[in-house]
C-alpha cells in the first residue's frame, strides 16, 4: 500500500449521505468494514497484526483464487468455480480482465482473509454438499501457491486463512470452530478429491492431494481474528471512536443473515 494519508471521516460521510438513496448494507457490511480495518491497522503501523500491509505488499478484495476443481469440459457435474477472496495481502499480480481478477503469487506471502457479520460459512459447492467454505479456501490457497510454482520454496512462504468475524458471533456458531480445524479441513478436501475416484484424472487428483496439498495444509496458518479486538489494537489512533461506530453500525443492518459465497 502506498503512505497517501485519507480521511476516514470522508468516506463514512459518504456513506451516511448516500443511505438515504440506496439500501444501507451497500456499504454497511463485512467487506467495507475489512477494508477500513486494513487501512487504520496500516496508517497506525501495526505491524504485527495479520492486517498490516508493508511498502512491498499489496491489499487486494474479491480477487480470485484458482481452484483445483475447475471444470474439465461442459457440463462437469463435479466442478466448481474460482474462490471470491474478501481480502488478500501479500506479493502477488492481479490478472487482466480477461481472467477476471485471478490472483498471481509472485512473492513470498499470501494470507487470505474471509470476512463474516451474521453469515456463517457455506456448508457446500454446488457440486459437493458436504465440501464447506474453509476446507475450500484452503485448497484454493494451495492451488494458488501450486500455479505459480512455489511449492519447491514453500518454506520460505507466508501462507495464512484468518477468519474475521464478530466475538459473540463466533462463540454461538460452533461450526466456525469446528471447520477451521487443521484434521477437518485435510478430511474435507480429502473426500473432495475422493469424488473423482471414477475418473480418468483420478490419480492425478490424489498425487495433488498427497504432494501439494498435504504440503501447503502442513505450512498454512489458520486463525480466527475479532473485530472488537483489531478496533481495541487501534487505541489512540485518531480514527478509532469512527471505526467502532461504523462496525456498530454494520451489525446493526446485518442482523438478517447475509447469503454467503
Amino acid at each position: 500500500m502506498d503512505d497517501k494519508s485519507y480521511d476516514l471521516n470522508k468516506l463514512f460521510d459518504f456513506f451516511e449521505y448516500w443511505n438515504a438513496y440506496t439500501h444501507p448494507t451497500e456499504f454497511y457490511n463485512e467487506g467495507w468494514l475489512l477494508k477500513v480495518l486494513v487501512y487504520a491497522i496500516t496508517d497506525f503501523g501495526l505491524k504485527e497484526n495479520p492486517l498490516y500491509v508493508n511498502e512491498k505488499e499489496k491489499f487486494f478484495s474479491e480477487g480470485l483464487l484458482y481452484s483445483p476443481f475447475l471444470q474439465r469440459f461442459k457440463g462437469d457435474s463435479l466442478a466448481e468455480t474460482h474462490t471470491h477472496a474478501d481480502g488478500v495481502i501479500g506479493n502477488f499480480e492481479v490478472g487482466s480482465d480477461n481472467s477476471k481478477g485471478s490472483l498471481h503469487l509472485v512473492g513470498d506471502k499470501l494470507n487470505v482473509f474471509e470476512a463474516k457479520i451474521n453469515s456463517e460459512f457455506s456448508k457446500k459447492v454446488t457440486n459437493a454438499s458436504f465440501y464447506n467454505q474453509a476446507a475450500r479456501y484452503v485448497a484454493c490457497i494451495a492451488e494458488t501457491i501450486d500455479k505459480a510454482n512455489k511449492l519447491e520454496v514453500l518454506n520460505d512462504l507466508s501462507v495464512g486463512f484468518y477468519l474475521v468475524v464478530p466475538k459473540n458471533q463466533y462463540k454461538r456458531k460452533k461450526t466456525f470452530a469446528n471447520f477451521l480445524e487443521k484434521e477437518h479441513v485435510l478430511d474435507t478436501v480429502e473426500k473432495r478429491v475422493g469424488q473423482y475416484q471414477n475418473e480418468a484424472d483420478y490419480e492425478k487428483r490424489k498425487e495433488w492431494l498427497e504432494t501439494k496439498f498435504k504440503s501447503v495444509h502442513k505450512k498454512i496458518v489458520i486463525e480466527t481474528l475479532f473485530y472488537e479486538d483489531i478496533i481495541k489494537e487501534l487505541e489512540g489512533y485518531k480514527y478509532k471512536d469512527e471505526i467502532n461506530g461504523f462496525y456498530e453500525t454494520c451489525k446493526k443492518y446485518n442482523k438478517i443473515k447475509n447469503k454467503t459465497k
